[in-house]
């Protein structure tokens, strides 16, 4: 398996993306991805094959035949895919044949075991396509391997990869930034690479002797437009995106700009200025400037302006200088100064705003550097000067807005003993303070070199450990990248260890020799170059091991923060607990073991042994945290076992706060009176404390059951609480589950019926309160009924065995709570309900006293009318309780006006008889109970003048009428005068009906005279006369002419008629014409009839 390398896998990907670059028209890019997707299906059958080899039970040489199979039909895919580009140009195809070529020569010196060359080289002859695949991921690291097929997981955290580009000259400097790359290369030039369109390449000069330009420093602003060159003479140069070639600048000259601090509000700035900068020179001062592109790109020079606002106490070199604001205050900045040996903190005000104007020439930083190095913060690395290069780290903070803020948080900076490094702690500090913390020196580790016999040529090899000092050093978040002359090594500012070395070797196999190292602090690449090879060191999941230092330093949580995956998340949870366990902290403990893989029983079995409720109590509710809603059973197992436990913890406060209680009431002898009295003040304190925690233990027993209601098991949760004797959190879960009735019930067993009630009134269903209201109407009928009123949704029927419960108590003065009710129901909810008002009926009839049925009359004459009660059904309770005046009414509101008049004047009141005797509608029926009325007054001897008063008030009656009913010899002297204006009476109706008979005969005579005439009337008509309504002939149907000479069809007038009608008169003309209708038929069938019988004969 072995003679099957990765790379004739990855092969094809690689030619394919080559392919694509080449390739531009649709036809040619369609037949490429046709051709890809049956050559990747055959790749895919044969590494399913070569994959199964270990298992097959086959000879070395099967295997050996097999292997050589696949490889060649491999190379015949790859031969295929080849013959496909050729059909392109031959300049299409240059890169194909460049990466062909180098493939080729790799597989040569690997089948004759030499090393694979640490670089290769695309030569086509073209400046435009110097570089193939830059920043898009086309590299070949130097061992000879195409990184592209390492996952993640398997991928070293630093590898070094060649960038395949061929320069065309010596590499004096390089930069990148913001995705752009700066070369400096000899024969003065400049090439501007933008990584992400790496196949334009811009190239620009610099205006100075080819000759003389050997080394250089260049610094590139964070946006990747500004470019600033300075050489060893003392002469800098401004080169701006779009240039053809860099300016000089006038007006700084003599001096080496040795490092440069870069504004950070120009990072997010449209301005084409870099705003405020510094930079720091080889003679130790401080310059600050603003680079501008200004008006004319043509000009030859640029007069931009530099101003020294600071000089160092000791005259060095400037290595290194940064400037940072801190996050939290605008105006307030810090300036790092670098040298061989000392490190400066320089804090002060200085304002970079670019809101803030025009400031009229002052400048920003003089202030703030003069005042800082006057009386300076520094530190010092005794000994020999070292290489003094700085280093600063942002990241990305996350603010309140959801926006982003870059802050820097760790340095670095190399002295002739080691990397001092340490972290930023930005917050109150003034000048003269320090923002920095954790600083540590990190001695340089041993460079692994030849023996000196080996180098001088002799035959035994060897390997010797050399201390170098780095040239450059690069910042990751938890790694520092050290380049040296010939290798790259990183340490870890965690464990201060290596964790990569990488030496560098070129295609002859001799130790390359690099130049520098600079960072994309943007993008987050690192750049390494040679005069001949740029390299780029990829940095991939560098925090992959980083939970394991924290680990190992036992700092859990921030292990934490770096875990990867679950499984390393469980072993940091793991060690975190045992440790707390073995600390004795066990209430934290708990609640790590409950978020790690360890199973529930071994767990809870560890926290059981230790009898303490509370540690297990932490234990379960952090276990229950992590159960998942499908856990059913398990949630309800843990809940159930901490309610148990609550109980039990709440248990035991108590019988402490009463043995404190016992012991406080104690009384206090006289001879230890003052002493006992200061313990007894600290049990009642002691005794507030346990109850504080009692009530603690309550809400957090109620929070629980609140939250998991229904995992929980009712009936174990009603008999925990009964064992406990806990009543509170028996009727809390109660009441949380909506177990109402339970509720009630317990109230009403413990005859608490005012509890019950309330609860009823607040929670109860109509249901609930048809079952428990008959028991609670006797215990408390008035506040029951109170609530019963302002139960809307209850049906008062079903109440009525509630009510029939009711004993009315203290006597016919007290209240009766059940007319109080069913009057609500009649009167404000308006029921309907016949047994509703029956049984309010029967009430009224049995509460109302012997001389007093005003409110029992009321109710029946209100609601009699529309017969809501049953009106037989109450006159037999009237007629039970001798309901008199209301049997009289019930007699009437049934139409037995002659038992009602009878009844009345058995009882002796004339005045009711008299006043139902009128409400009969048949005057002969009214007449008669009249005349019974006045016959009980005559045999009651009442007086002859009442008698024909009553007779008067009748309107009915006459004399004649009553004077049967008198006796014999009664005398007549009492109503003689009656008799005579009867007589008179009559007398003048006769003549009346005598003039209204005279009357009649003569409207008789008139009628017949005027039918006479009628029967003589015509009128002329023209032929063409026509209907007045629709103006057709009026020959054509029935019509009808009026003497005023107007003319209509029958029809048309009917219809006129009747639109002019209300409604009642419109129904009576329909009514009439079709009685109308009907005359004519059976006038029609009349005149028929005649014959139709002579047809017979």
């Amino acid at each position: 398996m072995d003679k099957l390398q990765p790379k004739d896998f990855t092969l094809l990907q690689q030619c394919a993306d080559l392919l694509d670059l080449c390739v531009d028209s649709k036809e040619q890019r369609a037949e490429l991805a046709r051709r890809m997707e049956a050559i990747t299906q055959h790749m895919d059958r044969l590494r399913s094959t070569v994959a199964s080899l270990p298992g097959i039970s086959i000879s070395q040489h099967d295997q050996e035949k097999v292997l050589a199979e696949c490889k060649s039909d491999l190379n015949e895919k790859l031969a295929e895919l080849a013959d496909y580009g050729k059909a392109s140009t031959p300049e299409e195809m240059s890169l194909l044949d460049d990466f062909a070529e180098y493939q080729s020569t790799v597989r040569r010196r690997e089948s004759s075991g030499g090393a694979p060359e640490a670089s290769g080289e695309f030569v086509d002859g073209r400046k435009d396509d110097r570089i193939s695949g830059l920043g898009a991921g086309m590299t070949a690291d130097v061992d000879g391997y195409i990184t592209t097929t390492l996952d993640a997981e398997d991928a070293p955290i630093f590898s070094l990869d060649t960038v395949q580009f061929q320069v065309p000259n010596k590499i004096i400097s390089l930069t990148v930034s913001n995705d752009v790359l700066i070369l400096v290369i000899e024969g003065a030039k400049i090439l501007r690479i933008k990584l992400q369109e790496a196949h334009n390449i811009i190239e620009a000069s610099i205006p100075v002797n080819p000759v003389s330009l050997r080394a250089c420093n260049v610094f590139l602003d964070p946006t990747g437009r500004h470019l600033l060159i300075s050489t060893p003479q003392g002469e800098s140069f401004y080169y701006h995106d779009g240039w053809d070639s860099a300016k000089p600048l006038s007006r700084i000259k003599n001096m080496e700009i040795t490092a440069v601090a870069w504004n950070g509000m120009a990072w997010t700035t449209a301005n084409s200025s870099t705003r405020t900068i510094l930079f720091g020179t080889h003679d130790g001062k401080i310059h600050e400037t603003e680079l501008r592109p200004g008006g004319d790109a043509k000009a030859k020079r640029s007069d931009i302006p530099a101003r020294c606002v600071a000089e160092l106490p000791m005259r060095e070199k400037i290595t290194g200088i940064a400037m940072e604001s801190f996050p939290t205050r605008r105006k307030q900045n810090l300036v790092l100064v670098a040298t061989g040996t000392r490190l400066y903190q320089i804090i002060g005000a200085a304002d970079l705003d670019p809101r803030s104007g025009d400031r009229g020439g002052s400048s920003v930083f003089e202030a703030m550097l003069r005042e800082g190095l006057a009386n300076p913060n520094f530190q010092e690395i005794p000994g020999m000067p070292g290489p003094g290069s700085l280093a600063v780290h942002h990241s990305e903070t996350p603010l309140s807005n959801g926006r982003t803020q870059t802050v820097a948080t760790d340095f670095a900076w190399l002295t002739s003993m080691g990397v001092f490094f340490g972290r930023f702690t930005f917050g109150a500090q003034e000048a003269g303070d320090s923002v920095v913390e954790n600083a540590a020196l990190l001695p340089y580790p041993p460079t692994m070199h030849p023996t000196t016999d080996q180098r001088a040529g002799e035959t035994n090899s060897g390997m010797e450990d050399i201390v170098e000092h780095p040239l450059s050093l690069a910042l990751t978040e938890f790694h520092i990248v050290l380049q040296y002359s010939d290798c790259v090594k990183a340490l870890s500012m965690l464990s201060n260890k290596p964790v990569y070395e990488q030496l560098v070797q070129s295609s002859d196999g001799t130790s390359e020799a690099l130049q520098g190292l600079t960072v994309d602090e943007r993008k987050g690449t690192y750049w390494i170059f040679s005069p001949d090879n740029i390299y780029e060191l990829v940095v991939t999941d560098e925090d992959r091991d980083v939970w394991d230092i924290y680990l190992s330093r036992r700092q859990f949580d921030a292990a934490l923060q770096h875990c990867y995956n679950d499984a390393q998340r469980d072993t940091v949870l793991r060690a975190q607990a045992d440790h707390l366990f073995s600390l004795g902290h066990y209430a934290e403990s708990a609640e790590c073991f409950a978020r790690t893989s360890v199973s529930f029983e071994e767990a809870a079995l560890k926290f059981v042994d230790m009898h303490n409720g509370n540690v297990l109590k932490s234990y379960l509710l952090s276990k229950l945290k992590t159960l998942r809603k499908q856990d059913r059973t398990q949630v309800t197992l843990v809940v159930m076992w901490l309610v148990e436990i609550y109980l039990g913890l709440i248990g035991d406060v108590e019988a402490s706060i009463s043995t404190a209680g016992s012991s406080t009431a104690a009384p206090a002898e006289s001879a230890a009176a003052a002493p006992r009295a200061d313990t007894q003040k600290q049990q009642l304190d002691a005794t507030t404390v346990l109850e504080s925690k009692k009530i603690g233990l309550q809400n957090e027993l109620y929070a629980l059951v609140d939250e998991y209601k229904a995992a929980i098991d009712p009936n174990t949760t009603y008999q925990l609480a009964e064992s406990h004797g806990r009543r509170d959190f028996w009727l809390h879960y109660a009441m949380l589950r909506g177990d109402y009735s339970r509720v009630v019930e317990y109230y009403m067993e413990k005859e608490e019926n005012v509890q019950a009630i309330e609860t009823l009134g607040h929670y109860g269903t109509p249901e609930m309160f048809y079952k428990y209201a008959p028991a609670l109407m006797r215990a408390e009928p008035a506040m029951l009924v109170e609530v019963l009123m302002r139960q809307p949704d209850l049906a008062p029927s079903k109440l009525i065995p509630t009510l029939m419960r009711y004993e009315q108590q203290g006597g016919p003065s007290s209240p009766n709570h059940a007319i109080r009710y069913l009057r609500f129901c009649i009167q404000k909810q308006m029921c309907r309900d016949p047994i509703v008002y029956n049984y309010y009926l029967t009430l009224l009839a049995k509460d109302s006293l012997a001389n007093d049925e005003s409110e029992l009359m009321l109710f029946l004459t209100t609601y009699g009318k529309d017969m809501l009660y049953d009106p037989d059904y109450a006159l037999r309770m009237c007629k039970r309780y001798t309901r008199i005046q209301s049997c009289v009414h019930l007699y009437s509101l049934l139409r037995l006006y002659e038992d009602a008049v009878e009844l009345a004047l058995k009882q002796g009141d004339i005045e009711l008889a008299q006043i139902h005797a009128e409400r009969p509608d048949d005057d002969k029926l009214c007449k008669r109970l009249w005349l019974k009325i006045a016959k009980h007054a005559i045999d009651t001897k009442e007086p002859a003048s009442e008698v024909m008063e009553l007779v008067r008030r009748s309107n009915r009656l006459g004399v004649e009428d009553i004077l049967p009913f008198f006796p014999d010899f009664t005398c007549v002297d009492d109503f003689k005068d009656d008799i005579c204006v009867a007589l008179e009476d009559y007398d003048a109706q006769i003549q009346e009906l005598r003039g209204e008979m005279d009357e009649s005969t003569r409207s008789a005579e008139t009628m017949q005279r005027d039918m006479a005439s009628i029967k003589n009337r015509f009128a002329i008509l023209n032929a063409d006369e026509t209907c007045q309504t629709c103006g057709q002939p009026l020959w054509l149907r029935q019509f009808y002419t009026f003497p005023c000479q107007h003319s209509f069809h029958g029809d048309c007038l009917t219809r006129q008629v009747v639109g002019s009608c209300n409604r009642v008169q419109r129904r009576r003309i329909q009514e009439l014409q079709s009685q109308n209708t009907d005359i004519a038929k059976q006038r029609r069938q009349l005149k028929l009839a005649p014959l139709a019988g002579n047809k017979q004969q």
